[in-house]
């Protein structure tokens, strides 16, 4: 069990995989644990050193005094990336995480090989908003998360198809993510509301996935597309028939994905240069899974 001390709180990170591997750091969303990727760590770890690590207030992290911005959450992702002794790193964030890893690109350029932004957006303000309903299980997520019953909860994060015939597996994930608790989750949705890169995603200069399912209920999927609209040379993949958990819907076309785009970066760190890794064609192209829709390319 490791940690980065920040002062008035630490930081529980844990690494995996070969130590003479790409370092990946992977950044997970609002209220849970590092604990809620499930089995992917694991499997990315065949590939990779994966550094997993639980924000502020969650799993073995403590949360610190007072309220805290996105670019806080980036600053303790480099002090994590520090402590792991990786001095720079493929990222994959998701939903808040997604945004934490914008600012970390945005603000340490340095410490970013590549890119993947799964199932957010640039800025509140600016996003495409929830359904009312879909907003509501949200508040009362926020709130009673822990009372809720899983059925209501699969609505605001899985698709109906994989709820419908794998409940008992999505129970038993819920069990696993150590959820901060309501006030934790006030602290982040402020975060977020807050939340506004939208006039400096030009700046990305990194090879850049943007990544989500088709059936994302929480995070509409024209949030994705609008990034990729936005981030020179980003590509877009959609997972067919996902929710807002995808990796934990279907993680081997997630797997494919992260290791094809991956892969494909090579050392390449601006997006839209030359290089060996053949990123100038877009990496889908050499063999994605017919189990993942194909990608639309954005300009």
């Amino acid at each position: 069990m490791a940690f980065s001390d920040r002062g008035t709180y630490r930081l529980h990170f844990e690494t995996r995989g070969p130590a003479d591997a790409r370092d990946l750091l992977l950044v997970m969303g609002m209220g849970f644990s590092s604990r809620a990727w499930a089995g992917l760590p694991d499997r990315l770890a065949e590939r990779f050193r994966v550094i997993t690590f639980d924000n502020r207030g969650t799993g073995r992290s403590t949360r610190g005094r007072g309220s805290f911005r996105i670019r806080d959450l980036a600053a303790d992702a480099a002090a994590v990336l520090d402590a792991a002794g990786a001095s720079n790193a493929l990222v994959f964030g998701i939903s808040m995480g997604g945004m934490v890893a914008l600012e970390l690109a945005l603000r340490h350029p340095e410490k970013v090989n590549a890119l993947v932004l799964g199932c957010t957006f640039a800025g509140w303000l600016g996003s495409r908003k929830p359904s009312p309903g879909a907003l509501r299980d949200l508040l009362v997520a926020n709130v009673s998360f822990r009372g809720m019953k899983a059925r209501s909860l699969a609505r605001l994060l899985v698709s109906p198809d994989y709820y419908r015939s794998r409940p008992d597996e999505f129970a038993a994930w819920l069990k696993t993510v150590e959820y901060g608790g309501p006030w934790l989750g006030a602290l982040q949705s402020r975060a977020i509301a807050l939340h506004h890169t939208d006039p400096r995603l030009s700046e990305i200069r990194v090879p850049t996935l943007v990544l989500t399912g088709d059936q994302d209920q929480l995070v509409p999927p024209e949030n994705s597309r609008r990034l990729v609209r936005r981030i020179p040379g980003a590509e877009l993949v959609e997972i067919t028939g996902a929710g807002h958990c995808f990796p934990l819907e279907r993680p081997a076309d997630t797997l494919k994905v992260l290791v094809d785009f991956f892969d494909s970066t090579g050392t390449q760190r601006r997006a839209g240069s030359e290089s060996s890794s053949g990123l100038a064609a877009p990496f889908w192209a050499r063999g994605l899974s017919q189990a993942v829709a194909l990608p639309q390319r954005v300009r």
